[in-house]
């Protein structure tokens, strides 16, 4: 009876699913989840009650159970968009199951699908052939390249470089702050970068226009943020051309400084912590790229092929 006075007041206070959206969205605000993370619940969630607008009926879960199961069931889902999707709607039910609106969760049983990560791998050659290419006599183009130092020195990940604010950063101690604010794991930590960067950082800091009134360490050409987005085109239209590459992303920035620290020696544990991995597994996947190239290479120059050859032998 009592659970049956929760759902009937739940209705009453959240006649439908946008207004139910925003009470979650107010609670994990207050849990102090990124805005990232704020925005992805809104968009997933908002997906799937506009393509199934049947799906929100409190008193009938079947019918929000069978509108899920058409919502993920379709053939074209990679299994990561699969993957996102189940678990931004398996936590927004779950809590409308705590509130009392749903007897249960549409989404129990539904099981994750294996996915390969997207682990971006470029050679040091084009590595160092992209850190000539912004034009350093411009302001955007030694933002480029500050960003392009600071991005493969320390793995940081887009986002977490994009809301640096000038404070951030220490040029005498060369290390800059991911304050737990704009940090993606909520925690905060601190990187070192190298003297290169440090120069790269200095510079663009010293061509920054006197009248800007924004604090944040790369901003686009106007004083504004410069976004993820806005990144990701400079690098796609920009500079992928040139080096005769498809794509061009800043993750993949990312994933080439964790793997080349990997080749040049660095321990698994200090590149977890360098990345804000909350666990070791994630690093593992970086770990055994790495360790697929050192097979290759001994697979190329195995100094014993050379000895004994290759000669099928009868004994």
């Amino acid at each position: 009876m009592h659970q049956t006075s929760r759902v009937v007041l739940f209705r009453e206070v959240f006649p439908s699913w946008e207004e139910a959206l925003e009470a979650f969205i107010f609670l994990k605000k207050a849990n102090g989840i990124s805005p990232r993370t704020i925005k992805d619940y809104r968009y997933h969630v908002a997906l799937f009650f506009s393509e199934c607008p049947q799906a929100w009926d409190p008193q009938d879960a079947n019918k929000t159970r069978m509108a899920v199961l058409s919502f993920l069931g379709q053939d074209d889902i990679a299994p990561a968009t699969f993957n996102i999707r189940l678990r931004y709607l398996k936590s927004f039910f779950s809590w409308l199951v705590n509130e009392g609106a749903y007897t249960g969760n549409p989404l129990e049983g539904i099981k994750t699908r294996k996915a390969e990560p997207r682990i971006v791998q470029h050679s040091a050659e084009v590595l160092t052939k992209l850190l000539k290419l912004p034009d350093k006599t411009t302001y955007c183009g030694k933002r480029d390249y500050a960003l392009l130092c600071l991005s493969i020195d320390t793995a940081i990940r887009p986002s977490e470089a994009l809301a640096l604010e000038l404070d951030d950063v220490n040029l005498k101690e060369m290390v800059v702050l991911i304050r737990a604010s704009i940090a993606k794991t909520r925690k905060s930590r601190t990187l070192p970068f190298s003297l290169e960067t440090a120069k790269a950082l200095q510079a663009l800091i010293a061509s920054r226009p006197r009248e800007w009134e924004t604090t944040l360490l790369f901003a686009n050409y106007e004083g504004d943020r410069l976004t993820v987005s806005g990144w990701r085109q400079r690098l796609q239209k920009n500079y992928a051309p040139k080096l005769g590459l498809k794509r061009l992303s800043p993750y993949d920035l990312r994933h080439d400084a964790a793997l080349h620290f990997l080749r040049n020696g660095m321990h698994p544990f200090a590149l977890q912590t360098i990345m804000g991995h909350t666990t070791l597994d994630m690093t593992k996947r970086y770990i055994a790229l790495a360790e697929s190239d050192i097979r290759e290479a001994h697979e190329t120059a195995s100094p014993i092929k050379k000895f004994i050859g290759n000669k099928k032998r009868v004994r």
